[in-house]
């Protein structure tokens, strides 16, 4: 390994941040998030995944802010994301929509600095048992991405009937198709 190209989550910050929005064990978006890294790694871009269980914080509520503050594990993850250049937001689809906890994450966020994402070049993913792959989730967070005025990469990635084999290695997953999906942020990352 050489310093150009670190370990996928070693002490070097990186230039892209994957973030699953699925704490569960299991999940098949956890492990379409480690792929994504480990393309983003291969390419030669250090990769950090970013487990939103090891940032707890309350459900957003103005009083509550008020009262006690933004969450340390939100000033903390801000701060994370200030030196990255590429975000991957990797989300399940939830009754059609994206999940609550990336909603509630960004809120909070968003507390912090109101443009804690503005520089970041956004792509999202998510994979799914079903047959739509988690589509219309996915559309939903470019859109509201969008919404924020963030940089959004056209192309999504979204895994069909999606599982793990036994290894906990997600399956159902065209290789080329997450190369392309990756490629997206590459003139960006030559740019650097």
């Amino acid at each position: 390994m050489t310093a150009a190209n670190p370990p996928i989550n070693s002490p070097v910050e990186p230039r892209v941040v994957v973030i699953p929005a699925s704490t569960r064990s299991g999940s098949v978006n956890k492990a379409l998030a480690e792929m994504i890294a480990t393309e983003f790694h291969r390419q030669g871009e250090p990769t950090r995944v970013i487990d939103l269980a090891e940032y707890p914080m309350p459900l957003y509520d103005g009083d509550l802010e008020a009262r006690d503050g933004v969450p340390a594990t939100a000033v903390e993850l801000a701060r994370r994301l200030t030196r990255a250049e590429v975000l991957v937001v990797v989300s399940p689809e939830y009754n059609g929509t994206f999940t609550p906890l990336l909603k509630n994450t960004v809120d909070w966020l968003t507390r912090v600095d109101v443009s804690v994402l503005a520089h970041l070049f956004v792509l999202v993913a998510s994979a799914s048992p079903g047959r739509g792959g988690g589509a219309n989730g996915t559309a939903m967070v470019r859109q509201w991405m969008a919404n924020m005025g963030l940089s959004v990469a056209p192309g999504i990635l979204a895994v069909a009937e999606a599982t793990l084999d036994d290894h906990a290695q997600l399956r159902g997953l065209d290789r080329s198709e997450l190369a392309e999906f990756v490629s997206q942020a590459a003139p960006l990352r030559r740019a650097a």
